[in-house]
């Protein structure tokens, strides 16, 4: 393959993946570890992509945009978060209403949409612009804007999403804890979480495994209101709640 070719099908592979693994790379492209090595090494050098532990990441203007919180959490665990995120992305059916919050699992779930007319409620900030480069119908609840933690909080959005119906929701979480449900550090936040969990007809937890068993300070649902998106198996009691895998 000439060298180019090769750098061009690597950067739309990345587009459209947005994280691959090293050994994806290798096996995608048919590479030796050194070759792929050298070829993002030489990619990043011309800002075409961006090394990241166990593999490469796609570079882009959205990335420069996001708040520094924010892009610190997105960036953690990001394998796992995609694989959740895909998994999430794929229960959502043509002509859906649905909520995305703020969340970093949440804010990749995006690029995954594949369902046609969607409706996409959602009080993320940098999500607005994801979901409108995507081109999907897109209401924004307006309240009072945290940008370091991307979230738009306030009782007007509490009063909004009284009166909305979802079809389907997705949160995002920080702890799973078998006596308190699902916790959140933020009061105002978990307020939101609970009036979305109150408009849904159907309600998704994406959470990593590190957050199982894990007790934040505020609660915002229990185990009878959700099913949990994780990445992987997790020690814990299966019998209390619906996890999807």
């Amino acid at each position: 393959m000439v060298l180019i070719d090769r750098w061009i099908e690597i950067s739309e592979y990345l587009k459209e993946k947005r994280y691959a693994s090293v050994e994806e790379l290798m096996e995608k492209f048919q590479l030796s570890r050194s070759t792929l090595r050298r070829t993002l090494i030489a990619m990043e050098e011309k800002n075409l992509l961006k090394r990241v532990r166990g593999g490469a990441e796609i570079v882009d203007d959205v990335d420069k945009t996001l708040p520094i919180d924010f892009k610190r959490i997105v960036n953690e665990k990001k394998e796992e978060k995609m694989k959740i995120a895909k998994r999430a992305a794929a229960l959502i059916e043509d002509n859906d209403v649905i909520f995305i919050d703020s969340g970093s699992t949440c804010f990749y779930m995006i690029d995954y949409i594949e369902a046609k007319n969607i409706t996409v409620v959602t009080n993320g900030i940098i999500h607005i612009q994801q979901l409108m480069a995507k081109g999907l119908n897109t209401y924004i609840l307006g309240g009072y804007a945290k940008s370091e933690k991307n979230l738009i909080i306030g009782e007007d959005i509490l009063n909004k999403i009284s009166v909305m119906n979802f079809d389907k929701a997705f949160l995002g979480t920080m702890g799973i804890d078998a006596r308190s449900g699902f916790t959140t550090m933020m009061l105002e936040d978990g307020e939101v979480k609970k009036a979305v969990i109150n408009s849904s007809v159907e309600c998704y937890i994406l959470a990593d495994t590190s957050k199982f068993n894990v007790r934040k300070f505020y609660t915002y649902g229990d185990f009878t209101q959700a099913t949990i998106i994780t990445d992987s198996r997790v020690d814990f009691e299966e019998g209390k709640v619906k996890i999807i895998y």
